[in-house]
Order: structure tokens, then sequence, then C-alpha cells
């Protein structure tokens, strides 16, 4: 397995900030249909980036959207779906990720949008995304803190029973302003992704 440290540090310092308005296009020249505006842009970026706050343990998130379509589905839907970037700004890291997003165009709301993590090198694993979020939670409850960073250098994974996995492994942690130290890790995971054991010790 790659190193999660080389390839991607996922960090994670919960700060108060988000500009959407300024980061809901990626670029001048992306191919956007005439149809769908501003508003659906910003109502989307919304709606994706809360969803990703929440699975990734992140509140400093950004989307930039690439190319989209839009088809209608009812007289009281449309679906608007492409190619987006998931923009970690404290990591200077863009992941990108396939969405579709369902807008209702006379009450301007989103009745439903979802996203799935497009292959790349840089991206981490479904494991080891659920991994980082459940231990990040666990380390600021135990620590008062919500500014925790972490980075997963690699992990082993093995069934526990039940359809549960078992993912052990080592990595880094920084809490509040206090310096990197090495992490130790053993979780449980079970079939709905949640931690039913986290165990940790941090040096």
């Amino acid at each position: 397995m790659k190193s999660s440290k080389q390839n991607f540090r996922f960090s994670v310092v919960l700060t108060v900030f988000f500009s959407l308005a300024l980061n809901v296009f990626a670029a001048a020249d992306v191919a956007k249909p005439k149809t769908v505006s501003n508003l659906d842009y910003l109502l989307i970026a919304s709606n994706l980036s809360e969803k990703l706050k929440i699975d990734l343990s992140e509140t400093n998130i950004k989307i930039k959207f690439g190319n989209v379509e839009e088809s209608q589905l009812t007289n009281n839907l449309v679906e608007i779906k492409g190619q987006a970037f998931c923009v970690l700004p404290n990591d200077n890291t863009q992941l990108p990720i396939n969405f579709a997003a369902k807008i209702n165009p006379v009450q301007k709301v989103v009745a439903d949008v979802e996203y799935k993590f497009v292959e790349s090198e840089y991206a981490p694993s479904a494991d080891e995304e659920v991994l980082m979020r459940e231990l990040m939670k666990q380390i600021s409850s135990d620590y008062k803190t919500q500014q925790i960073t972490i980075a997963i250098d690699g992990f082993e994974t093995a069934e526990a029973g039940g359809s549960q996995k078992n993912l052990k492994g080592n990595g880094e942690v920084k809490i509040g302003e206090v310096e990197w130290s090495k992490i130790k890790f053993d979780v449980v995971l079970n079939a709905d992704k949640k931690a039913t054991k986290i165990v940790y010790d941090i040096k």
C-alpha cells in the first residue's frame, strides 16, 4: 500500500472559513449549460459542501465545478450532474468527484445531492476516509478540542466477524498547537461504516 502521508496528507484543522461565492467555478472556460443559473451552482455547492464536511469531518471545504449537464426529470424537478473538485485549502489539495443533484427549479431548493470520489492516487480509499473521520471524532472528544490534524501512514485491514472490519495501523497526529506525535490505532468498523471500537496510543 502506498504511503498515505506521501501521496495524500489528509489534514483536518477545524477552523471557521467558507467563502462559497468566490469558489463556485473552476475556470472561466468550463462548459456550463446556459440553463443552469449561478444560483443553482451556489445551491449545489452549499449542499455538497455540507455533506462533505460531515463525511470528511472537515469544515474548510470549497467546491469547484467542472463540466456539468442538466436534464428535466419532471415539471418540478431537474437533475444537474457532472464533475467537480472537493478542495481542501489547508492542504492545497483537490479531490475529484462526480456528483448528481436534483433541484426544484420553482422553489430553488435542492431535493437531493449525491457524490462519489473519482479514483486517483491522491484520493483516500473509502476505508481510509471513514478511519480518519472516526479517529478524529474520538480524539476531539477525548482532548476537548476541535483542532485536530491527522495523517495516516498506513494500515492493515482484517475481517472482524459480523460484517465488521478491523483496521490497525499508524500515523501522526497534531492536537491544537502541540507538535506532531506518533499515533498507533486499532479501530473496528461495522457494515454501516461506524466505529464499534476505537483504541489509540499517542506517543
